[in-house]
């Protein structure tokens, strides 16, 4: 499965554009996941303070600019991006995310709605890719 990774440093509105950009690219998606990685980036700097990981038939999205858990443009972003897979999605739900989750949360698209669920081993085998695997597996 192709990952297509976002550059450094981009702000919520460049992160949106890169996903507008490449949504054809993923086909069906199956899964959203956020993920909180400031342990892993205090150690190494090439990894990013978080990541929202959208997963789809064909193709991965890796975007560092996009955040949750609190009021701010960031999680009102991220709200944008899953609003174009589920319109029933409300800021409120990704504002009640907790910011500094000791696993990643993962939204399932379940008939084009997406699906809080616990994060697992197969969402987590989809992210394996030489050298793009995430530092901190839970499988």
């Amino acid at each position: 499965m192709r990952v297509i990774k976002e550059g450094r440093l981009k702000s919520t509105r460049e992160s949106l554009m890169f996903f507008k950009d490449h949504f054809r690219e993923l086909g069906k998606v199956k899964y959203i996941i956020l993920y909180y990685a400031e342990r892993e980036w205090s150690i190494n700097k090439k990894y990013y303070h978080q990541y929202v990981i959208v997963i789809g038939e064909r193709a991965q999205l890796w975007i560092s600019g996009l955040t949750w858990g609190y009021y701010g443009q960031g999680p009102y972003g991220l709200f944008e991006l899953m609003q174009m897979i589920d319109p029933t999605i409300t800021y409120e739900q990704i504002v009640s995310l907790e910011w500094m989750a000791e696993y990643p949360i993962m939204f399932e698209n379940v008939d084009n709605k997406l699906v809080l669920r616990p994060y697992n081993e197969s969402a987590s085998s989809l992210l394996y890719r030489e050298g793009d695997r995430l530092p901190r597996q839970m499988f």
